[in-house]
């Protein structure tokens, strides 16, 4: 197989479908055990996670040891930064529902928030690989360049009941949505659109490409703006919703202890 992003090398690495940064700071580098070390979910299968390069946590083989290493390094470190930030600000992102990228990356806020979208344009490109979908010409070659056209565009929003949780808990709430496509019939049913999202803690980064995004979700963005606003989303029903409030207080006499170190 031949990487997707510079459609020469062969694809010998495998990116991670969850940032195995954000794993470390959720859960410490493992290895994990015990009660309460993290598992991975997939269609209703859940299976424990040992350490952060667990195997569940990668997709197969698509991308080449450079475009997975130096060429996109500078999306990764981008990325880094920005959840750092989501973190270590969350009452005021919360209070304000707005992010603004100069207080991220300051006088490189341009390149800043280039980069930032070009690591979610690569982890968009991975899902639909996975999928065995066709990476769109335009989300990969964008990944060249410093302004581009393209039909991909992001929102970013908030799970209200993700906030339910205390933070000692939501924190480990990392994972990716369902892939869903939009079928042309008068194709033999080619995609044309897609729709996907991700999400750490209670910050969801929903995909809409070539898909008219829902306005619920947030502003839509395309490195195009040094803020973005937060929109809102309440995935459970009222009884759900009650239910996770009193484990909650359940929760909150229980001590909490972590066996990753």
């Amino acid at each position: 197989m031949t990487c997707w992003i510079c459609n020469n090398a062969e694809a010998s690495t495998k990116e991670h479908i969850i940032k195995k940064s954000d794993i470390k700071r959720a859960f410490g580098g493992g290895s994990y055990n015990g009660d309460n070390a993290p598992v991975h979910v997939k269609k209703g299968t859940i299976k424990p996670i040992q350490g952060a390069n667990s195997k569940f946590l990668k997709y197969s083989e698509s991308l080449c040891q450079y475009c997975n290493g130096a060429f996109t390094q500078p999306f990764d470190f981008a990325y880094d930064i920005f959840i750092e930030f989501v973190y270590e600000n969350e009452s005021s992102i919360l209070r304000k529902r707005c992010i603004d990228f100069t207080e991220i990356y300051g006088e490189k806020c341009e390149d800043g928030l280039v980069n930032l979208y070009k690591y979610f344009a690569k982890s968009f490109g991975c899902r639909l690989v996975d999928a065995g979908e066709p990476v769109p010409n335009d989300v990969r070659e964008l990944l060249y360049e410093k302004t581009f056209k393209t039909g991909l565009r992001l929102s970013f929003s908030v799970n209200e009941d993700i906030l339910i949780l205390p933070s000692e808990h939501r924190d480990g709430f990392i994972g990716k949505g369902g892939l869903l496509a939009w079928l042309d019939k008068d194709h033999n049913g080619k995609a044309i659109g897609y729709q996907w999202s991700e999400h750490v803690s209670w910050l969801l980064v929903s995909f809409w490409y070539n898909v008219h995004p829902d306005g619920n979700l947030g502003s839509t963005w395309v490195a195009d703006n040094q803020f973005v606003y937060l929109g809102c989303t309440l995935p459970l029903n009222d009884e759900q919703r009650e239910y996770g409030k009193n484990k909650v207080k359940e929760l909150s006499n229980t001590p909490v202890k972590r066996n990753a170190k």
